[in-house]
């Protein structure tokens, strides 16, 4: 099946963002004049994506609001999250909607400048037919406007691509990049292949009560039977989900017109 559809989880309380995310959801937070949702809807667009399926919350009216007032060329469906549980919980919900067909998951909180990353995590997707996932190269000065997420391993093959064989759990906080010069780690950008909801639904069989279903379990998995490829951001990165993230983008992204 041909991967058509974006998956834009958008259910979480935005916390990192607190007090401002109490009252207004930080995918409609403006960056450039325009709520940073638009931003990604945006990317999938330009990558050749067809449609988009906006997992929303109950408890944010707004965003939903906001996202029927995109003027691009996506067809946008919505699919509720009553409770955030984890992006893994949240792909889970699109299964009826996707009926077997792969995806590519995008973090709104991840915002790009430069080449697109759906782009090229999409064409590793087509090429190799595994599970992919973006990478970004940290240094350390760069650490304290990035989320905790964990570092990866990677392995170079002999067609040019990138084998991702290890993906550590996320911390807490900011990404420590201390134990290196610079360090790979997963950002939101990932393509599936339709049968992974499945194995997302056995994980989450294996949790205990009120632990979040994230998407780095399922990176662990893919990485362990050697099935998870990974491209390199090349584009200007903001996690948008931190204060200093956002701060930087506001300045950075020039007003839409």
């Amino acid at each position: 099946m041909m991967l058509d559809t974006a998956v834009i989880p958008c259910g979480g309380r935005g916390t990192r963002l607190h007090p401002i995310t109490r009252w207004l959801p930080k995918e409609i937070l403006p960056v450039g004049l325009r709520p940073i949702l638009y931003w990604t809807l945006d990317e999938a667009a330009d990558a050749g994506l067809l449609r988009a399926i906006i997992i929303t919350n109950p408890h944010k009216p707004q965003l939903e609001a906001a996202a029927r007032n995109y003027e691009g060329p996506l067809e946008l469906e919505f699919v509720p999250q009553d409770h955030p549980r984890g992006v893994g919980d949240a792909l889970l919900r699109t299964r009826d909607h996707l009926a077997g067909s792969p995806f590519l998951a995008l973090l709104p909180d991840n915002l790009f400048r430069g080449p697109n990353p759906t782009t090229a995590v999409l064409s590793t997707f087509r090429a190799t037919a595994l599970a992919t996932v973006l990478l970004a190269e940290i240094v350390p000065e760069a650490a304290g406007a990035r989320g905790a997420t964990g570092r990866a391993r990677i392995r170079s093959e002999a067609d040019g691509s990138l084998r991702v064989t290890e993906v550590a759990d996320k911390g807490r906080g900011r990404f420590d990049a201390t134990a290196e010069a610079t360090a790979v780690t997963p950002i939101g950008r990932m393509a599936f292949p339709g049968g992974v909801l499945a194995e997302f639904e056995e994980i989450g069989r294996g949790l205990p009560p009120g632990v979040e279903l994230g998407d780095v379990p399922m990176l662990q998995r893919l990485a362990r039977r050697n099935a998870l490829t990974g491209v390199v951001n090349r584009a200007a990165f903001y996690d948008v989900g931190t204060p200093e993230g956002y701060r930087d983008a506001v300045a950075a992204f020039p007003p839409h017109t």
